[in-house]
């Protein structure tokens, strides 16, 4: 199967071949996109307007998430409107404003999606699945003793189920190493950010080192059997635990 790639045609016909390695792509006009769509090529695209988001299992396909404020035609026939997304096909043709976007290598697999950044580097980590989005954002990753790491989780209502009342949990890491808030309940095409805190464990028991944690939103009532999850790798810094011990000679 070919490798994943988006090939890039400008109004004029200029071309460009990008090869999709990471497991989130942003493409918009904005310089700091992975692929920066430049205005003087074409109009009509937003700062940050597609996030493609790798899907489940390690293998080959993205799902795009239209994160702009107009509408992405899709095979010339599909509008894929604000807020919503697509899973995308081998050879899928995309037109956002004057550029044509040409997916290749895209198969597509089933399951949730899951998108984690390698290494456990900060920034942001995205999943969708049917009407739930979910990005969690982490300024750093290394957690030191006596201090708290503030992020943020976004949840998105992307299906059409009004007033949807989203749950949140934290999987892979112990009740007292986080807080986390409530889940939002959400119209149509509605997001909320909910605040994440860790705190370090504080003690010398379990060992310092990696440890990956995941993040799941479900809305039973609304997208029965749905979920959607990002995850994250933390680095718990040492925990040093000294005993002084005086012996005053005979």
């Amino acid at each position: 199967m070919a490798q994943n790639a988006v090939e890039v045609v400008d109004r004029e016909g200029w071309r460009r071949v990008y090869p999709l390695q990471k497991a989130i792509v942003h493409i918009g006009a904005a310089p700091g996109n992975d692929i920066v769509l430049d205005a003087a090529r074409g109009a009509g695209v937003g700062p940050r307007h597609i996030q493609l988001i790798a899907r489940a299992g390690g293998g080959q396909g993205y799902r795009l998430v239209n994160m702009g404020d107009s509408d992405i035609l899709v095979g010339g026939d599909r509008r894929i409107t604000p807020r919503s997304f697509i899973d995308l096909a081998d050879g899928e043709q995309v037109r956002l404003g004057e550029f044509t976007l040409v997916f290749t290598g895209a198969g597509v697999s089933g399951g949730a999606v899951i998108a984690p950044t390698a290494g456990g580097a900060p920034g942001s980590v995205a999943g969708a699945s049917g009407g739930i989005g979910l990005s969690l954002s982490m300024p750093r990753v290394q957690l030191a003793p006596h201090e708290s790491l503030d992020g943020s989780i976004l949840v998105r209502n992307l299906g059409n189920k009004a007033g949807a009342q989203f749950k949140l949990q934290v999987e892979g890491l112990e009740p007292d190493w986080f807080e986390i808030g409530p889940g939002p309940i959400l119209f149509p095409g509605a997001s909320k950010e909910v605040a994440l805190r860790l705190f370090h464990p504080g003690r010398p028991s379990p060992a310092a080192g990696d440890y990956r944690f995941v993040v799941q939103a479900t809305a039973p009532q609304a997208y029965p059997g749905e979920s959607a999850t990002a995850v994250q790798v933390i680095q718990i810094l040492p925990f040093y635990s000294h005993k002084v011990q005086i012996v005053v000679p005979a």
